[in-house]
């Protein structure tokens, strides 16, 4: 229970110095209503961050508020290895776009996200890399029935594909039914802007594939499973995705 606290505590004190950032003046008010805590939670967190060594400043008066020195930065970047992953994505997307005026600078940008982790993290995120699959863009016909997921659906999708846990899902099938399956997530593949899961699918025994998309719900298993031969999978994104 107190290490949750703790690290909530500090996920929100990382928040805080980054609103103070990117606000030239703001409110202590706004800054609680913002993070979702107390003025007395708030100020208690400013002490900590001016105890820590980062420079807040108080302008009083009407157009006043609270602001870091103009030269302060927040020094190294610290990511979770999902959030990595994110900007690794999104750096991927746009090499397929092939745009020059984007590529200038993504290999340095890509060494230092790397350069983010130690030693210890770095197969993980070599291995996530793996799994994430990007092809050609959606046709037509598929954005046809195209709709956003659901941002549930999604979180448990991350969490399971992530963490390497079993995904019960509710799908959407294309005759309108909707069953439930028990998944192991091994790829995710993006025919922008549509995005699928390339699974195992357990009452099938068989390598499935799913739109997100279709997704009704999902909730994440406490059983794991291991990493496949990709063999099977990618086979089966190249035949299956057009017909879904």
């Amino acid at each position: 229970m107190g290490g949750r606290a703790t690290s909530s505590r500090l996920e929100r004190l990382d928040q805080l110095k980054g609103l103070l950032k990117v606000h030239e003046h703001v409110t202590a008010m706004a800054l609680a209503v913002e993070l979702g805590v107390s003025l007395r939670t708030l100020n208690r967190d400013l002490e900590l961050l001016r105890a820590s060594g980062v420079p807040i400043e108080s302008d009083r008066g009407r157009g006043g508020g609270l602001r870091l020195q103009r030269n302060w930065t927040p020094g190294r970047l610290h990511l979770s290895p999902e959030e990595a992953i994110d900007l690794l994505l999104s750096i991927a997307i746009a090499e397929r776009m092939n745009s020059p005026l984007l590529l200038r600078k993504l290999a340095s940008v890509k060494r230092k996200i790397a350069e983010a982790f130690s030693e210890s993290y770095q197969p993980k995120i070599r291995s996530l890399r793996k799994r994430i699959l990007i092809g050609q863009p959606a046709s037509e016909a598929v954005l046809a029935s195209f709709v956003a997921p659901q941002r549930r659906a999604l979180e448990g999708v991350a969490e399971a594909f992530f963490g390497q846990r079993r995904l019960v899902i509710d799908y959407l099938g294309q005759d309108g039914g909707v069953t439930r399956r028990e998944i192991e997530p091994q790829f995710l593949y993006l025919s922008a802007p549509v995005w699928y899961l390339l699974a195992w699918d357990r009452l099938r025994a068989a390598v499935r594939t799913f739109r997100i998309d279709r997704i009704r719900s999902a909730r994440v298993s406490e059983a794991s499973f291991r990493l496949a031969d990709p063999g099977p999978y990618l086979a089966a994104a190249e035949e299956g995705i057009e017909a879904l």
